[in-house]
């Protein structure tokens, strides 16, 4: 590998052009830098069945319109919970969401959000971004907050007076409806949580875990069993665990991405191109100007190889853009590629393991290992994506793509939260639990290689 002190006794890489005179470069480095174009694809069937964050409300862009989540969630309760006396006095009724971060504007105005009962229920299926449940249109609770960014926070809405006093009479006199949250959910079947896309404000609640801690989202009962009690109990009805789903709507009219109808179809949309978790849409990067650099060197070694995207078009400190994106590869179906035995996604991987291995038939084949996938990270100094692995990129990548017959493939980016330790990177999928973006202009995508020829 090149030292970084050698690499940057060359000259500047912008003033060089795509290759060093072989001449006039007596070290032997050279430089290509390959612009790539991008198309927008809408993934079909994006599942935000149990995501873990529950998003709620919206915003409206001048590039991908006017977007809506609604969050749907049934509530559970737990069987060995102290429950009120049967005189018991109820003291007032809450219910509370657990905001664990948000994108937003005009931070300094108060941001309303509306709980709806469900009108049927959640079922054992699978639901998508586009499935939606109906629900009553008058809120059991609501309520107007002033957030801040970077903070989590947890609020609290009053609960409709006549739903609290119902709930807080069944649960002291023992009634059925809360034998088991089986009876529970023919009572309650569940809520839909509410924003609107004119306050240009989503947030992201927590649902939490079996066993997770406190419960913080849902419905707080508080009261005293005797007059005497000078300290209320609480009673809760929560999230925690239960199955919910993100349901969004999006009118993309007048903007570029209405032209963007079909499902896995790739589309140019012009100079600018981008992605919004929820909605669906991902950035398919055509990678056949690198295939077309790889045929035209000879006897080379590849010292460092980096995919850079960006700056960021222009966003608010308090709608940061998404973290990370996986490279996925892609063909011409717009699907992400996958192993044929277990259905794992093809990617590019990190470079401490192997790019390709073979298989059964001595053919080499993308490698799906234990290291993991080799995301790009935004640089929230540059706004710029960037490969997570600093050190090496995606030289290794590059290497493998140049030195065996793997297939060649193009790159579906999917939005993902990337994490940095040391050495160790990891991801998650950030698609189903927010509605973060970010948009791009297409002439700032570009491969950077710096190799040397052997003697």
């Amino acid at each position: 590998m090149l030292s970084t002190p050698l690499i940057n006794g060359c000259t500047d890489p912008s003033d060089i052009g795509l290759v060093l005179d072989p001449e006039a470069n007596r070290i032997g480095v050279f430089y290509a830098e390959i612009p790539l174009s991008a198309y927008l694809v809408s993934i079909d069937s994006l599942n935000t069945t149990n995501s873990g964050v529950l998003v709620a409300g919206g915003d409206m862009s001048d590039y991908f319109g006017e977007t809506e989540s609604t969050a749907f969630s049934r509530l559970s309760f737990g069987n060995s919970a102290a429950r009120p006396n049967s005189d018991a006095i109820l003291d007032s009724a809450k219910f509370s969401l657990d905001i664990l971060t948000l994108t937003a504007e005009d931070l300094d105005e108060a941001k309303t959000f509306s709980a709806h009962k469900l009108t049927e229920p959640i079922l054992d299926t699978a639901y998508y971004n586009f499935d939606h449940l109906d629900y009553e249109e008058a809120p059991f609770a609501s309520g107007s907050f002033m957030l801040e960014e970077n903070s989590d926070t947890i609020v609290f809405m009053n609960l409709d007076e006549a739903l609290a006093t119902d709930l807080f009479t069944k649960l002291k006199d023992e009634d059925p409806v809360f034998k088991d949250i089986f009876a529970f959910r023919d009572y309650f079947p569940g809520f839909a949580l509410k924003g609107s896309a004119e306050q240009q404000t989503t947030i992201h609640v927590n649902r939490g875990q079996y066993n997770s801690g406190p419960p913080n989202t849902g419905i707080k009962l508080y009261y005293r069993n005797s007059e005497e009690d000078t300290v209320s109990s609480v009673y809760s009805i929560y999230t925690n665990g239960s199955r919910h789903f993100n349901g969004m709507t999006n009118n993309p009219t007048g903007t570029p991405t209405e032209i963007v109808t079909e499902k896995n179809t790739a589309y140019n949309v012009g100079n600018l191109v981008g992605s919004k978790a929820l909605l669906g849409h991902m950035v398919k990067l055509d990678m056949e100007p690198l295939s077309n650099f790889l045929d035209t060197v000879d006897n080379v070694i590849f010292n460092r190889a980096t995919l850079e995207m960006g700056p960021v078009e222009n966003f608010p400190d308090s709608k940061m853009p998404i973290q990370g994106l996986i490279q996925y590869f892609t063909d011409d179906t717009n699907k992400i590629l996958r192993r044929e035995e277990d259905g794992a996604p093809y990617s590019v991987q990190q470079g401490t393991v192997p790019q390709t291995t073979t298989d059964e038939n001595g053919n080499a084949v993308p490698a799906i290992t234990s290291g993991g996938t080799n995301p790009l990270a935004f640089n929230t100094e540059e706004f710029t994506y960037v490969p997570a692995n600093s050190q090496s990129g995606i030289v290794d990548y590059v290497d493998a793509l140049y030195r065996t017959d793997v297939m060649r493939t193009d790159l579906l980016l999917y939005p993902a939260r990337v994490s940095i330790s040391g050495r160790t990177i990891s991801t998650s999928s950030d698609f189903t639990r927010s509605l973060r973006e970010y948009i791009i202009n297409q002439n700032s995508i570009v491969l950077k290689i710096y190799y040397s020829k052997l003697r």
